[in-house]
């Protein structure tokens, strides 16, 4: 098995963030072998839109979210990436509370955007719930800078290779 590496998250993020009473408060990972980005999750039924189902912009988030670390993480840029443009395709429901996965991979650089993909799936990868596309524009220096400063590691766990490069203070 695949060692796991680890994203930082943030305290107030509504994906990420520990200290969000609103929010997911999940961690990215990778895996040492694979160019992907992925997330374990059940998500709590109160994030549901109609009875049993999960919202879909809760889902678009987190295809969002990943899919531009792992724009981040297998690019060749040195900033974070913001989102340009987000195509999400429901293939069927998500019921609340049932183990999840999230995995995206980084697509291709063209003229200074960056592509990426995702899905969710159930853990065996079988079920496809969501399909995802994303295109994502670099940062600033200057708002990378500012951000690492909201950038929060636990220091038991292993960090991907750029993050301690690019991201930690």
């Amino acid at each position: 098995m695949s060692k796991r590496l680890y994203l930082p998250y943030s305290a107030g993020c509504f994906i990420c963030g520990v200290d969000n009473p609103h929010g997911l408060s999940i961690q990215f990972y990778t895996l040492e072998n694979m160019s992907k980005v992925f997330v374990d999750i059940d998500i709590d039924k109160k994030y549901i839109s109609y009875l049993n189902t999960v919202h879909g912009g809760i889902l678009s988030a987190l295809l969002d979210e990943a899919m531009g670390w792992a724009a981040f993480l297998y690019s060749d840029s040195d900033c974070f990436l913001y989102t340009r443009s987000l195509e999400v395709t429901y293939k069927k429901t998500v019921q609340p509370d049932i183990k999840l996965l999230v995995s995206t991979e980084f697509v291709e650089m063209k003229r200074g955007l960056a592509t990426s993909k995702g899905m969710i799936s159930d853990v065996d990868q079988k079920d496809v719930y969501t399909l995802s596309k994303g295109v994502f524009f670099q940062t600033s220096k200057e708002k990378m800078e500012e951000t690492k400063q909201y950038l929060i590691y636990d220091e038991s766990k292993e960090y991907h290779p750029k993050v301690v490069e690019c991201c930690r203070l």
